[in-house]
């Protein structure tokens, strides 16, 4: 199967291409801001069809945009445009919120199409901005170049992100199935007894971060000091992004490659966050990144992520059948009033999402069927 992959690496500019570069973001981030201004004037009775100019326009009428990559603004262009069709659109479910301005101290980036860069070696020749020296970790593989994008993160560190055609095998059936239920004090609990604990990376440098940004509070904004601090902060961040999408692709390719359907219950993280008590440890925790590492990997590797019914209250739920509706979030175990049952609320979670699942995807066996007709029972 022929995918589209994104191969990450570092780059390290030396000082004039760093000028370049923080040019060509500087460009594509006037587009872009200029082009929310324009949308921002947007009124349903007034103005219902504001008038955006074009990347050629705005590069006729501010010279300086000539400095840097048409293409890049190009790309911008289209991304904006593709942007306001996904907002307007009717068949859309997920909705998207109005396009925003973007900051100078964020992430910046801009895209390039494969005619504008080339690999030679260890460096990538970019359009205006010449070989820049890259750090490759991994092969690329011989395949269709698409696009590179350039970004820079605000702990002031340069990547290349390189898109490609390529072909993917899919894995080696393994003919086992899993229910996982994900939590904050064990981050899954897995169906067949395996508990992965939640390592808590924000958490573990909580105490760092205070006195970093305690100090950042008494320095005079855009001085020197201020800079340097900031900029250690923002190391910190990058490190705690880093050492959790470790442990998230770790744990997914791990998943991916031991089971061939995973059965996850469809959390509504946007709403569970709204619990200003758990925000912060949900967040920190990233179930939704994490999902869709899973979901992407499973559509690679011809395996397979199945949903369960957010609303099945998996935890709640014997074996027997008895649902116990006093059950606390504080309580780990609980015993059955009905048949004496000593339940593990994770454990029993899991095991209920891999039942339901089945049963919903019609992969329980008569057999099997017999035995989980007390979940059937709750299900109607």
């Amino acid at each position: 199967m022929k995918i589209l992959r994104a191969y990450k690496y570092k780059i390290y500019p030396n000082k004039t291409q760093e000028v370049l570069l923080n040019k060509t973001f500087g460009c594509v981030r006037f587009f872009w801001n200029y082009q929310v201004a324009t949308f921002k004037t947007y009124d349903k009775d007034t103005n219902p069809n504001p008038e955006f100019k074009t990347s050629t326009e705005l590069r006729k009428e501010f010279e300086w945009l000539k400095e840097v990559s048409a293409a890049a603004i190009q790309q911008k262009e289209m991304d904006f445009k593709q942007l306001l069709k996904q907002l307007f659109s009717k068949k859309r479910k997920n909705k998207i919120g109005f396009p925003a301005f973007k900051k100078k101290k964020g992430r910046n980036s801009f895209r390039l199409p494969n005619q504008k860069f080339k690999i030679i070696g260890n460096k990538i020749q970019l359009e205006k901005i010449g070989r820049v020296r890259m750090v490759i970790d991994r092969n690329l593989p011989e395949s269709k170049l698409m696009s590179v994008t350039i970004s820079k993160n605000p702990s002031g560190q340069y990547f290349a992100s390189i898109l490609i055609e390529t072909e993917v095998t899919p894995k080696v059936k393994t003919n086992k199935e899993v229910g996982i239920d994900l939590g904050i004090k064990t981050f899954a609990t897995q169906s067949d007894g395996i508990e992965i604990g939640n390592p808590k990376f924000l958490r573990e440098n909580q105490a760092k971060l205070q006195r970093l940004q305690k100090h950042l509070s008494r320095k005079q904004k855009s001085s020197y000091r201020y800079e340097k601090c900031r900029l250690k902060i923002a190391r910190l961040y990058q490190k705690i992004t880093n050492q959790r999408d470790w442990f998230l692709h770790t744990y997914s390719t791990f998943l991916v490659n031991n089971y061939d359907k995973i059965f996850i219950e469809d959390l509504n993280v946007c709403g569970m966050l709204k619990n200003h008590c758990l925000a912060g440890a949900i967040s920190d925790v990233s179930w939704s990144k994490f999902v869709s590492f899973l979901e992407y990997k499973c559509n690679w590797y011809g395996k397979e992520v199945v949903k369960v019914d957010r609303f099945f209250a998996s935890s709640k739920t014997c074996k027997c059948g008895t649902k116990n509706d006093d059950l606390k979030l504080s309580d780990r175990e609980w015993i059955c009033k009905s048949c004496g049952a000593v339940n593990q609320r994770d454990l029993l979670a899991a095991q209920n999402i891999l039942e339901y699942g089945r049963r919903s995807s019609g992969d329980l066996t008569d057999a099997e069927a017999e035995v989980t007709k007390p979940l059937k029972r709750l299900e109607s």
